[in-house]
């Protein structure tokens, strides 16, 4: 039997759905989530590592979120969502730790700054995403979607920038 951590006390099928209310916790378990999948698939690419948790992974597992943090209500309106709270699923909290091993535990803390009062932001060319910058320390790039039907927000990926390429946006 597969399990999701080291202590063995949760057999990988039956994960159920969470919200965190702790994100030290569900940063620790996106690490076990990943730790799992490197050990089993070293020798793949992270993207390709990404695509293989997808299929292994439980639904439950993939879609458990936590709450970052509200958007202000001109985020909302350029993201044209109906509701402010902003998620990061367990899917993308995974997908960006794979493909952005250089963001820290510390990065990700910064989220709830980085959309309480980003530097700038822009809409993304396909409508359902907005892209928010932050310079703290180091230049972030944060890009938030909405679904289809505008009831929830979610994070897609944290990425750090270089200077330029922040002053490009």
């Amino acid at each position: 039997m597969l399990y999701w951590n080291e202590k063995k006390d949760l057999p990988l099928k039956e994960y159920c759905l969470k919200e965190y209310r702790e994100f030290l916790k569900f940063n620790e378990d996106a690490d076990c989530f990943i730790k799992l999948i490197e050990n089993s698939l070293c020798d793949l690419k992270n993207f390709e590592k990404v695509n293989y948790a997808r299929k292994f992974l439980s639904k439950d597992m993939l879609n458990s979120f936590i709450i970052v943090g509200e958007l202000s209500f001109c985020l909302q309106k350029t993201l044209g969502s109906s509701v402010c709270k902003l998620k990061f699923s367990m899917d993308n909290m995974i997908k960006n730790k794979l493909i952005h091993p250089e963001i820290t535990f510390f990065d990700y803390e910064k989220i709830p700054k980085i959309i309480k009062k980003p530097s700038k932001f822009h809409k993304s060319k396909n409508g359902y995403d907005i892209i928010l910058f932050k310079y703290d320390e180091k230049y972030y790039k944060l890009v938030v979607k909405t679904t289809k039907n505008k009831k929830e927000n979610f994070i897609k990926s944290l990425h750090l920038l270089n200077k330029d390429r922040y002053n490009k946006y």
